[in-house]
């Protein structure tokens, strides 16, 4: 496995699934599968409803207790906070590793 992101640990778990990047706060057109990584810069309530469905969460900004962090530990999925660049180096359907645990997103 190949690391390719890391950042904050901020809820544990690992889940190996297909990534989705939300790049505006504010879409309402898209599906998401359930079990699918969301990828976005923070978590705010207008994507509220997509978190519901995913896996796990990446975000480019926050800390352990941004709003990404605390909705991931409340629903038991993987979270990783403060990455700086998720949106930017991962892409739609990109399969990933999250490992929660220890921050760290992998590539097989």
């Amino acid at each position: 496995m190949k690391i390719i992101l890391k950042g904050a640990a901020a809820s544990p778990g690992k889940i190996k699934g297909k990534v989705r990047v939300i790049k505006k706060q504010v879409e309402t057109n898209i599906e998401i599968e359930k079990g699918e990584i969301i990828v976005i810069s923070f978590v705010t309530p207008f994507v509220f409803n997509y978190i519901f469905k995913a896996g796990a969460i990446i975000t480019d900004h926050g800390g352990i207790t941004s709003h990404a962090a605390n909705i991931a530990r409340e629903l038991g999925i993987p979270c990783i906070v403060g990455t700086e660049k998720a949106t930017q180096i991962l892409k739609d359907g990109t399969e990933v590793i999250v490992d929660g645990d220890n921050g760290i997103v992998y590539k097989e």
